[in-house]
């Protein structure tokens, strides 16, 4: 926990991303590298019957951190997708907070 989706993205994309992006994202959490998940999700867009390589949507599922951490979290993420893809006009990142009762790990919940 947090875990990542990214779409329209290579795969290879996302593997390049893993390699720094995650060990980032911890420190500014405050959580293990550990307990992130970071997923691709392959997916392929059309605008006006063609391929649109220019969209890139990024899920943060959390517990949900405060606004400053939440926009340093956000650049950090646009700024791996960036240095790694350059197709990526408009990169959408989401945020999904999610409630700790309903969260189980194992049969535990948090």
């Amino acid at each position: 926990m947090p875990h990542i989706r990214m779409r329209g993205l290579p795969q290879e994309a996302v593997c390049r991303i893993s390699e720094t992006l995650l060990d980032e994202l911890a420190n500014l959490c405050q959580v293990k590298t550990d307990s992130f998940t970071l997923d691709w999700e392959p997916s392929v867009a059309f605008r006006h019957g063609e391929l649109d390589k220019a969209f890139v949507q990024v899920e943060v599922l959390w517990f949900a951190k405060d606004p400053e951490i939440r926009h340093a979290v956000e650049q950090s993420i646009r700024q791996a997708v960036l240095a790694v893809y350059s197709p990526a006009k408009h990169i959408s990142i989401m945020f999904m907070a999610l409630t700790p009762q309903c969260y189980y790990r194992d049969g535990q919940h948090f």
